[in-house]
């Protein structure tokens, strides 16, 4: 009879106890492998992973080395194309010292005198086309001087990479129903090694280069000759106005309210002065003489180097031409946001003994002009008037006609002589050897930017002209 069957008719009976099971005995080995369940998945994943960023890392760095790789090839390219366009400017120039050489007459002043000779109803006969409604201008007795003007081919070139492909005919290309002979096509070495890149090498043609380069041609001496600061007193005064009338100009007046990095404030005839200063001779500062009497820098009483006394280090004023215009950053009271505004303004390039250039468009420099040929020993007081200075300046302008078509000297001064003021002796008496102005210019700033690819190379000349294709007196790679 079983336990349960006994305890229904005994009450208090009590289930015996049970004894404890044994242990199961698990063997080491597979302990061992329940607990490194999984290892396996996760040393998978980890090499992955690092597999992955080895990849990309590898990646990674086979794209930089191609960028730059590309980059230093498309440098070269810019490069390259930037001194090609260099050439083709100072071959240019070539052909503009050649055209100076020749006097050509001035057509349109001769339409002018022309068309004023027939204009009985009009207005007086014989007067002056150039210089008529002018205040104060003298009837046609100003006596006439040969006419003439030259061409200014650079301000009529664009150079250009479209224009050096446009000189080049495309290859069997017929001209006036005559084709070009055939060119030979030449051998390589690896025609049979790379004849993909061998028949690219043979279909390309000169002009067919990758890439472009624009060039700009500037006229040097249409900037302020810093230099000229050691003019004779006679020329001095009218270079003195035009430095303060460019450097005074209302627009600029908040270069100078506030001190530079070297606690350092400065006014316009301060900066004026302190340039004077560095390419004089002597060891005292510089006064400003605005008095009209005299000579208009006038030799002061302090020392010239107490402005670099503050420097660290300390140096002296040069007491020499400038060389170049970075050389301006030296004197007392130039800094950046100096030259931000007036460097495009400023030169130091141009021989010191070359004239002003009357071809100029710049208002400031043609009114400079004016004022180098009037005589100083009769000062003109309409000249102090802004009204006439810009009616005459209109003039001037009608008598060039056009930008590219330059006037000479003699076209200048009769214009100036007809509307009654009074030139300096010295120009009537040698107008081609005065020194104070001239017609035609012997220095050129030229910028030439080249482009391939993402890569921009700009190089920047000065060209002082020559018999050969000019001597570079200024060169700068950026």
């Amino acid at each position: 009879m079983s336990w349960r069957a006994l305890s229904r008719g005994r009450p208090g009976a009590t289930r015996p106890a049970r004894a404890p099971l044994a242990p199961v005995s698990v063997s080491p080995v597979r302990r061992r492998q329940k607990r490194e369940r999984g290892v396996a998945l996760l040393l998978v994943l980890i090499g992955l992973a690092m597999l992955g960023l080895i990849s990309q890392e590898t990646r990674y760095n086979s794209i930089v080395e191609l960028r730059l790789a590309t980059n230093a090839r498309d440098d070269m390219r810019a490069y390259y194309l930037a001194k090609s366009g260099l050439g083709l400017a100072r071959l240019m120039l070539r052909f503009q010292k050649q055209m100076d050489s020749i006097q050509l007459p001035n057509i349109m002043g001769m339409m002018q005198q022309f068309m004023g000779g027939l204009g009985g109803a009009g207005g007086a006969a014989g007067a002056n086309p150039l210089t008529g409604g002018l205040p104060g201008a003298a009837g046609g007795g100003a006596a006439a001087k040969p006419s003439t003007m030259s061409i200014q081919l650079w301000r009529m070139a664009k150079i250009d990479c479209h224009m050096l492909q446009l000189m080049v005919p495309e290859e069997g290309e017929a001209k006036k129903g005559i084709a070009p002979p055939p060119r030979s096509s030449p051998k390589f070495d690896f025609d049979t090694e790379n004849p993909e890149l061998a028949a690219k090498v043979k279909g390309r043609k000169f002009g067919g280069f990758e890439g472009c380069f624009d060039t700009k041609i500037t006229d040097e001496e249409e900037r302020i000759n810093l230099n000229k600061l050691e003019l004779p007193a006679l020329q001095a005064r009218p270079f003195l106005n035009q430095l303060v009338q460019t450097f005074g100009d209302k627009k600029y007046e908040f270069l100078f309210e506030k001190e530079d990095s070297n606690r350092v404030k400065v006014t316009p005839n301060d900066v004026i002065a302190n340039l004077k200063d560095w390419v004089d001779e002597d060891e005292v500062s510089t006064t400003l003489n605005f008095s009209g009497q005299g000579d208009a820098f006038a030799k002061g009483f302090s020392d010239e180097n107490y402005g670099y006394d503050k420097y660290d280090p300390r140096y002296h004023a040069k007491n020499a031409h400038f060389d170049s215009l970075d050389e301006l950053y030296l004197v007392h009271g130039i800094n950046d946001r100096f030259m931000a505004a007036f460097g495009d303004k400023l030169t130091v390039y141009p021989d010191f003994n070359r004239g002003l250039n009357i071809n100029t468009d710049d208002p400031i420099l043609l009114e400079t002009a004016i004022r180098l040929i009037a005589d100083p020993l009769k000062p003109d007081p309409r000249l102090s008037d802004p009204v006439f200075i810009d009616t005459l300046i209109k003039k001037i302008r009608t008598a060039r006609v056009f930008a590219m078509f330059g006037m000479s000297v003699s076209d200048f001064v009769n214009i100036i002589t007809t509307a009654g003021v009074a030139t300096n002796p010295q120009l009537t008496q040698n107008v081609q050897g005065q020194g104070m102005v001239s017609d035609k210019s012997q220095t050129y700033r030229v910028s030439v930017t080249g482009n391939a690819g993402d890569v921009t190379r700009t190089i920047t000349a000065v060209i002082r002209l020559d018999d050969g294709l000019g001597r570079l007196v200024s060169w700068r790679e950026e």
